[in-house]
């Protein structure tokens, strides 16, 4: 019997196609580039904010510190930031009964669905709202809380969240863009046309938040702030913000040093607002998106080798 040349050749073509498709899959797989820094200022003598990352970091309480790593892009990952507010006495215990919370919700986040995100993000907010008055009540407190932002990346796209006026930015294509919108009482004042951007940007009313965890106390319930799903491609780059790097550095500032995309840009931009004045506590955390080089080994399509006819 002869085996026809066809026949050898559609095999032969077959495996060869499907060996340039895991290849080419492996080429295109992406890597979370994560970095984070917080500082307590030039100013403040607490670092009131928080943060907790992947579910493997969470802030120090009070200090500063900063570093990063780079995990594959595959999966859920969660991110979370954290303002507190009401002075030291209680503003470090807010953000941190919201970061403590957050983690807390990790296993949760990674076993739901994209379409259960918000859903879920609003039961963390009550929890976390709820925790927050429970501290204030047994430290006879008249009042404290805690901004947050959050970003789960879920199988290739960022979902991001907010309550506050802690900031979530994209950079991408050489363009920064601000995803959140601040909750404070000079964003209604821009709203409604009784005030500028521009006068906005420095004014006490800036600094007057309009909702944040903790200022739910009749417990009915907070709603999260849901922002534009973002698709995960090389070149993208989330970074959530406490506002004391966004009250410390314009917007052009920070998008040059995003620009200088490196494995330390979240020090980088705490080291922007520092050299600016610092009169805050400052965090960043900053998740980018790059190829994998790893995989990109023996990519390259090696020449197609047709057997020769053979008869058996």
């Amino acid at each position: 019997m002869v085996v026809t040349e066809n026949y050898l050749i559609e095999s032969c073509i077959l495996e060869h196609v499907s060996n340039i498709a895991k290849r080419r899959a492996c080429a295109t797989e992406l890597n979370l580039r994560v970095s984070y820094a917080t500082d307590t200022g030039l100013m403040r003598e607490q670092n009131e904010d928080s943060f907790c990352i992947g579910g493997r970091l969470t802030h120090k309480f009070g200090e500063s510190e900063h570093g990063g790593y780079s995990v594959p892009s595959g999966g859920t990952h969660i991110f979370g930031l954290f303002d507190g507010m009401g002075g030291e006495a209680f503003g470090e215990a807010a953000s941190e009964i919201s970061a403590q919370t957050m983690n807390s919700y990790n296993g949760r986040f990674s076993d739901c669905s994209a379409e259960r995100l918000n859903t879920l993000m609003n039961e963390y907010a009550e929890r976390a709202n709820c925790g927050i008055l429970d501290m204030l009540t047994k430290r006879g407190a008249d009042g404290g809380g805690s901004t947050f932002t959050a970003i789960v990346v879920k199988d290739g796209t960022a979902y991001p969240y907010y309550i506050g006026d802690s900031r979530i930015y994209l950079y991408k294509d050489g363009v920064l863009r601000q995803l959140s919108r601040d909750q404070t009482l000079a964003q209604r004042l821009v709203d409604a046309g009784y005030m500028t951007e521009k006068e906005a940007e420095h004014s006490y009313e800036s600094h007057v938040l309009t909702n944040f965890l903790g200022a739910d106390g009749k417990r009915q319930g907070l709603e999260v702030q849901v922002c534009e799903p973002v698709p995960l491609e090389v070149g993208v780059m989330l970074l959530m913000c406490s506002d004391g790097l966004s009250d410390m550095c314009s917007r052009r500032e920070i998008a040059e040093v995003m620009r200088r995309s490196s494995p330390d840009t979240a020090s980088k931009l705490v080291e922007a607002a520092l050299k600016n004045g610092g009169y805050d506590n400052v965090t960043c955390v900053t998740v980018g998106c790059f190829e994998n080089l790893k995989k990109r080994t023996d990519t390259a399509d090696p020449k197609l080798r047709l057997p020769k006819t053979r008869a058996i």
